[in-house]
């Protein structure tokens, strides 16, 4: 009887059920106006891009990012709705006709997979436009539409090769809910399940986030350590006109980029690139610490010592991948001239 008690008050760890309902309400809530804002946003985006005309590499994939953001902001809306009627749930004895943390878990599983895609074309950004930077006369016309295109292709077959399978051995299914006392469609679970869900762990949550964040950071240093030399180049472009002015030579300050230099357009792209990238690197994080802490520390998962924790943690790095998806308009506004007029005139 001393060890079962002893098991249960571990089992809670260092969040109590009480703070975890507390937790999953708090998500309900600020998961849910995010998700909205950033579903509007990315419908904005989408639009201004089709409008702006996708004759380039670069705005398809923008176009494609947002459209993966919006497709995982959907889902992400409707958990914190079912998340909410999880917890009335929780708290009273009302039953709903579905099981909504069976939904919950569903639509999160779906979010997963979804979230490779979003990690895959960010990471594609950065290296596409890292190569342009670095080697312009080579790079600068290999990443068209079709290529960008075949590349944004081969990562939805990644998503779902890699994840698919363990949201197929998922389900909701009418059986009869014990803690309800009655019979209606709740989750079912594959005793598969889990030995799959294995091999997709070790890919999504270790190899994908650690390979794609060293790959970004590594882009966003070149990127930026090119903006600076651009920047000086530019800087020392003027003064040498401003000079030749002086001498009554019209030699102007572009007549002495050379080909191989950052144009002022040139620099905007790469401003927004390693500005999104950043972003990406900072809500990225909070999914490599806990997929470390998920090696490292003994319980740390669902079902074992620190479940409650585990899964507040989850939910906070749900909402770093909500706000990832949420703020890229705000990045294009102010770095995209085309996207701020297109955008602006919606509204004249």
């Amino acid at each position: 009887m001393g060890n079962n008690t002893q098991t249960n008050v571990l089992f809670h760890g260092l969040v109590t059920n009480t703070q975890y309902i507390l937790i999953m309400e708090f998500y309900s809530e600020v998961g849910t106006v995010l998700s909205f804002f950033g579903i509007v946003s990315n419908i904005i985006n989408i639009r201004t891009f089709c409008a702006m005309g996708l004759n380039d590499g670069i705005t398809v994939s923008f176009l494609c990012l947002s459209i993966f953001d919006l497709i995982y902001l959907i889902p992400s809306f409707s958990l914190g709705i079912s998340i909410a009627l999880g917890v009335i749930e929780l708290r009273t004895p009302k039953a709903f006709v579905i099981e909504p943390q069976g939904v919950s878990i569903l639509l999160a599983n779906f979010m997963v997979l979804v979230s490779v895609t979003n990690v895959l074309t960010t990471t594609f950004l950065a290296v596409a436009r890292c190569m342009c930077v670095a080697k312009p006369l080579h790079f600068k016309n290999w990443f068209n539409k079709t290529k960008t295109l075949a590349f944004i292709g081969s990562f939805i077959v990644v998503a779902v090769v890699s994840y698919a399978p363990v949201i197929a051995n998922l389900g909701i299914t009418m059986q009869f809910d014990v803690m309800k006392n009655l019979t209606r469609p709740i989750l079912w679970v594959s005793p598969k399940r889990e030995s799959i869900k294995v091999i997709s762990w070790i890919i999504i949550d270790l190899i994908l986030p650690f390979t794609t964040q060293f790959t970004v950071v590594v882009c966003v240093v070149i990127m930026a350590s090119s903006l600076r030399v651009s920047s000086r180049f530019r800087q020392s472009a003027v003064s040498m006109s401003t000079a030749d002015k002086k001498g009554n030579n019209t030699l102007s300050s572009k007549s002495t980029v050379p080909k191989d230099k950052l144009t002022g357009k040139d620099v905007l792209v790469v401003q927004q690139v390693v500005l999104i990238s950043v972003v990406y690197i900072i809500c990225n994080t909070p999914k490599m610490m806990i997929s470390v802490a998920a090696i490292t520390v003994p319980g740390f998962t669902i079902g074992q010592r620190y479940s409650n924790l585990y899964l507040s943690v989850n939910t906070l790095r749900q909402q770093f991948e909500i706000f990832n998806s949420s703020v890229n308009t705000f990045i294009y506004y102010r770095y995209n001239t085309k996207f701020r007029e297109l955008l602006l005139s919606c509204f004249k």
